[in-house]
């Protein structure tokens, strides 16, 4: 075991001791407590002073310290009072109750202020959350000091209690919602604990009118086990901790989550009980207060889940737009030649046998057109010459066709052309305006340049696609030989 813990432990042990058997169990108990505390204060430097750590790990410890020391302090002043009056425990505790106070404000100021994963509507959902949980530990702890004969005696009392009692709650409540975050900067035993040290705090606050009354030896032992297990925490993190933030997160359940909620329905049910037995008292109107606060919280907190929501909704409907944009971009970029734009080898494929299954009406042609003098061009000129004749060549092969027809770039210079529902005539018109087009002169790269082109044809109303572009391909290296500009195939019916 550490020897810090097994001292820590020992000390305790000690001091039960000494308050169930001393003369003077109320100082011996708050100087045990102003020892654990300090022990708790060094501890936590130590951690803050590691060197190579996190940042955010640094600072959590740092406000740690600070915290534990101010707490040091209220419980030295806490134990000199008893010393020097300990008939009068309730006397001057102005001093000690704020530096205990102020001590519980730097630490659930760092809570609350640095969730490190958290921003924007969201921190503002855990600010709201914790404002929740406020206001039911106000109400929970108005009721607890105004119940039964050893309630709080004087509006000192009372607001000590409050103001203590609240402070650690929501403390406890704010290191659970740090542990649910990505990089919480602490391991999660070490929250675990925390959790339940500033918790024990909190309920030490909330019965502390019932407890100072009491004036027993056993309250005095149950007055230190916060502070035993306050400084258990920084032991555990010493031993076990990492220089960063590598923790992964517990899994949200439906408790911590529905905490808020949880909270409002149980001031409800403290409103029910306390109405029948004891009416509109100073008591009872406290919970109504604060019952009327929750519900305005709430319907806050509710308001900002909606507008998150919303957004979400359209970051949602947005991302789906996106990924339909990028689908349809991958289709086309699947079936289209990226130099020219026109249907690639694949969708001509496609479109041919989808073409072979309807309806042939008065027959299918194919022509495929090959460039003349290409690779002069490409060689003499560069190949962005080669390219920008490319992509005239695909502008000018679209406006010589039907808006129907299908236009392909099949590779290098050769293109396809897919003419539906036409017969052997029409095949030989589009060549005609293909070839004529073409002819254009055209100035590239400073050069003028006189494109021309061998176009084969193949037409049948029975043949198959691949028939039909065997006899195109014929064709055109017969268009070729003969220097024809075209060439219509023997077996296609005029």
């Amino acid at each position: 075991m550490d020897r810090v813990l097994s001292g820590v432990l020992i000390t305790f042990a000690v001091a039960a001791l000494l308050i169930g058997l001393g003369p003077d169990p109320a100082i011996t108990s708050w100087s045990t407590q102003a020892v654990l505390e300090g022990t708790f204060a060094y501890l936590s430097w130590r951690l803050w002073r590691r060197p190579g750590q996190d940042p955010l790990c640094r600072r959590f410890w740092a406000a740690a310290a600070i915290a534990g020391t101010l707490k040091t302090a209220g419980g030295v002043v806490r134990a000199v009072q008893f010393g020097i009056e300990p008939g009068q425990p309730d006397v001057n505790r102005t001093a000690p109750t704020l530096l205990v106070v102020a001590g519980s404000l730097v630490l659930l100021f760092f809570l609350l202020s640095r969730p490190p994963d958290m921003i924007g509507r969201e921190r503002l959902r855990l600010w709201l959350d914790a404002t929740t949980v406020l206001v039911a530990a106000s109400v929970f702890v108005w009721s607890i000091t105004l119940t039964g004969s050893e309630s709080a005696s004087d509006a000192g009392e009372l607001a000590f209690t409050l103001i203590g009692s609240v402070i650690m709650i929501v403390s406890a409540f704010a290191v659970v919602r740090l542990l649910m975050t990505k990089e919480a900067p602490f391991t999660r035993a070490t929250g675990v604990i925390l959790t339940i040290a500033i918790a024990l705090f909190g309920v030490e606050h909330a019965l502390n009118p019932q407890l100072a009354n009491a004036d027993s030896r056993g309250s005095y032992v149950l007055r230190v086990v916060p502070a035993l297990v306050l400084v258990i925490a920084p032991c555990v993190e010493r031993r076990y901790g990492k220089l960063t933030r590598t923790v992964d997160p517990p899994r949200r359940t439906r408790v911590t989550v529905r905490l808020p909620f949880l909270a409002v329905a149980a001031v409800q049910i403290m409103l029910l009980i306390q109405l029948p037995l004891s009416g509109l008292n100073l008591m009872s109107w406290g919970t109504v207060v604060g019952s009327a606060v929750l519900t305005a919280v709430v319907a806050a907190r509710q308001s900002v889940v909606l507008m998150e929501n919303d957004r979400l909704v359209r970051r949602l409907d947005e991302s789906v737009e996106a990924l339909g944009r990028q689908e349809e971009k991958l289709r086309h970029a699947a079936n289209h030649d990226h130099l020219t734009g026109l249907a690639n080898r694949a969708f001509f494929d496609h479109h041919a046998q989808h073409l072979a299954g309807s309806d042939a009406g008065r027959g299918r042609a194919v022509l495929l057109l090959d460039l003349n003098e290409f690779k002069m061009v490409n060689d003499t000129y560069g190949h962005h010459a080669g390219d920008d004749l490319l992509k005239l060549t695909a502008t000018r092969l679209r406006r010589s066709v039907r808006p129907g027809d299908t236009v392909a770039r099949l590779g290098g210079d050769e293109f396809s052309v897919l003419l539906a529902d036409a017969t052997s005539d029409d095949a030989v018109a589009a060549a005609h305006r293909i070839l004529g087009a073409l002819a254009h002169p055209v100035r590239l790269h400073g050069q003028t340049l006189r494109p021309s082109a061998s176009v084969g044809i193949a037409a049948s109303g029975t043949k198959p696609f691949e028939a039909l572009l065997r006899d195109a391909d014929e064709a055109m290296y017969e268009a070729k030989r003969r220097n024809s500009g075209f060439y219509l195939h023997p077996e296609s019916a005029a």
